[in-house]
Order: structure tokens, then C-alpha cells, then sequence
């Protein structure tokens, strides 16, 4: 018995002390911290940077510093609505709210539980092409509520993955342990990946080292629309139904006297190229038109920045995220066509950033 309970140590000690190695990492991270933990710094005037690889609910943390905020100038939608960054603008009172609305009826869900106070005066709403798309919309369900709940921290659950992701060399141990102040979460401190203060997120080494990802040379994109899935489904009118939602997103905007910016985001050019020719893609057309139309009465701007040309496919996470250098050409041409923003856009700023080899980010940093 002796022996047996012996050779259990010898074989339990290595695995304890792998499990403590990974534990104390995942520690370290800072994973384990809360929304409302990182809120509160953020209001505090911390540079809090925050990922969380193991459990993330985004309309939740965007939401509580949404509302704290109060924001002038607020950005809302999808994760194609965050690399508008707070130097892009000259206004103090920003935030990006990016990741808060994944469906075209969660805008107004989003806004309508803001404290009355909390409202922006002026609104950059990003809209999505697929959200007008009855076959992806169908797919995705475009649900009646939201999930605004917080995802308490699983330990064990957290371990594991970390164990995992160590071994598919998603990060190293030494950039764990190594000093990483107002840096919280898994994703922040071994990706570089996660939400600054302002909201607007930072892709970390995935830009650096586009390789890394999961859409390389647009493969999987154009594997989406060969097959015609996953945003990518065909059509050839918008979505009734998200019309009409986008009616009421406006209408109750303009009751609480916000101003109103409509962007419709860039695809790399490469991929808009590619479904032009599929001609499967004919709702397209039809967006602008039926947004221009909804605003024509509120006085409300829209903008189609499908397709930018002047942009490089190297300047995209993948086929549908433009980078930081794609946004901040957009709101270029924004600080030259839009009367609503006149004044907001920091136009030096930007003209800086889009130098040859500069990084809007890593200027922003040294500014």
C-alpha cells in the first residue's frame, strides 16, 4: 500500500505543480477580473486594456461603461464598428461602443437602457451589410432580448483552456509573467489583443503577425461566399423586417434629439471584387438608398464605405474587419463630407497616422 500511495505522489507532484504553473498564470493575467472592476478604472481615468480569453460577454462591459460615461460622441455596432479610436476626434467626451449591437434590433435595445443621461448628443451607428440579409438574419435568429448579464469566472474551466492554449502556442509563459500593468485578461497580456479605455479595440500580434490568423490570403472568406455562408449568404433585396427596425432605431433617436451618423463598413477590396463578380449580392445596392431615404427626415447622414479602393487588402484583419489604417482613411473623408461631425475629427492627427510606415495606434501611443 506503501508503494502504491508512493508511486501516486511521484506521478500527482509533476501534475500539481504543471497545474500550479498555469494556475498562477492565469492569475497573473488578471483574467479573473470583472466588468465592473475594469469600469470603475476606466472612469477612474485608467489606461486599463482588457481581454478576456475565457469568458467575454462585450455587450456587458460596453454597456456599464456606456452608460457611466456619458459619452458626447458615441460609436455603436458590431466588431466592425471598433477601430474608431478617441485620438481620431478632438473632442474629450468619447467612447466606442463597438460590440453592443450585434443585431439590427439591439441598437435601440442598447440606447433605450442607457440612463436618460447618459445618451450622446451625437451617434456613429456602423451598419453591417448582412444585417439587411434575411438569409443570415434568419440564421442568426435576431433575437427579442440580449444578454447584458455578467459571466462569473470559471477557475477550472479557465485552467484548462490556458493549458490548452499554451500548447497550440497562442502565447508563452514569460510574456505572462512579465510586468504588464493596467493590462487585464488572458487575451490582453499573451495577444496583445483586447479593448483599450476608449473602447476601440487593438487586434495585437494578429497584425503584426497576420499569418497567425484564421484568414489568411481571405481564404475562408471566399470559402463563405464560394458556399454562400456565414455573412456572406446571397440576395437580392434588404430585409424587410430590418428596415423597418432601422425606422424605429431612428425615429426614437431623433425623439431624444440625437444626431446621427449611418456608416456602412468596408470589405477589403479584393473580396468586394470578388462578390461583385459573383453578382449574388444585389441587397448591396439597395442599403444605401433605403438608409438615405429613412434619414432623409431627421436631416440624419449616411455614408457607403463598401468598397474603398484606395485601401490595401494587407490593411484588413480578414476579408470584413478593416485595421486601424482603413479607419482612419474612412473618417478622413468623414472630417470632409459630414456636417454633422465638422470640427470633431482630428484631421492633423490622421493625416500623421496615415503616413508611410506610421501605425495609427502606436502614434496614439506617443502623442
Amino acid at each position: 500500500m506503501k508503494r502504491f500511495l508512493a508511486v501516486v505522489a511521484l506521478f500527482l507532484v509533476p501534475v500539481l505543480a504543471v497545474c500550479g504553473v498555469f494556475g498562477l498564470a492565469v492569475y497573473a493575467s488578471g483574467e479573473w477580473y470583472t466588468e465592473e472592476q475594469i469600469t470603475e478604472m476606466v472612469m477612474n481615468g485608467e489606461p486599463a486594456f482588457f481581454g478576456l480569453a475565457y469568458r467575454d460577454n462585450t455587450r456587458y462591459y460596453k454597456h456599464l461603461v456606456a452608460g457611466a460615461k456619458a459619452a458626447d460622441l458615441l460609436v455603436l455596432g458590431t466588431s466592425r464598428s471598433m477601430q474608431f479610436h478617441s485620438e481620431f476626434f478632438t473632442t474629450d467626451s468619447f467612447y466606442n461602443a463597438g460590440g453592443g449591437a450585434g443585431y439590427i434590433n439591439e441598437f435601440q435595445f442598447f440606447l433605450e437602457n442607457l440612463p436618460e443621461e447618459s445618451l450622446p448628443d451625437k451617434l456613429i451607428m456602423v451598419m453591417d451589410q448582412y444585417l439587411f440579409n434575411q438569409a443570415w438574419t434568419g440564421t442568426g435568429g435576431m433575437p427579442q432580448a440580449f444578454d447584458y448579464g455578467h459571466y462569473e469566472f470559471d477557475a477550472t474551466k479557465a485552467l484548462f483552456s490556458a493549458m490548452r492554449d499554451w500548447a497550440q502556442g497562442k502565447y508563452s509563459l514569460r510574456d505572462v509573467f512579465a510586468s504588464h500593468p493596467n493590462v487585464y485578461g488572458m487575451a490582453a497580456v499573451g495577444r496583445g489583443s483586447g479593448y483599450n479605455a476608449d473602447g476601440s479595440y487593438d487586434y495585437g500580434r494578429l497584425m503584426d503577425y497576420p499569418e497567425e490568423g484564421t484568414d489568411v490570403g481571405f481564404h475562408d472568406t471566399y470559402d463563405r461566399i464560394l458556399r454562400g455562408i456565414n455573412r456572406f449568404e446571397p440576395a437580392e433585396y434588404v430585409y424587410p423586417v430590418s428596415t423597418e427596425k432601422v425606422e424605429q432605431l431612428l425615429a426614437w433617436c431623433n425623439e431624444h434629439q440625437i444626431e446621427v451618423v449611418l456608416i456602412i463598413p468596408p470589405y477589403a477590396p479584393s473580396v468586394w471584387e470578388r462578390m461583385e463578380e459573383t453578382g449574388k449580392y444585389g441587397y448591396f445596392d439597395w442599403i444605401p438608398k433605403i438608409l438615405n431615404e429613412l434619414c432623409e427626415p431627421y436631416g440624419y447622414e449616411v455614408y457607403d464605405f463598401s468598397y474603398m479602393p484606395e485601401t490595401s487588402d494587407d490593411e484588413y484583419v480578414d476579408g470584413y474587419h478593416g485595421g486601424d489604417r482603413v479607419y482612419a482613411r474612412l473618417t478622413l473623408e468623414l472630417a470632409q463630407q459630414s456636417e454633422t461631425l465638422a470640427g470633431l475629427i482630428d484631421t492633423e492627427y490622421l493625416n500623421a497616422a496615415l503616413q508611410p510606415g506610421a501605425n495609427p495606434l502606436l502614434l496614439a501611443e506617443v502623442s
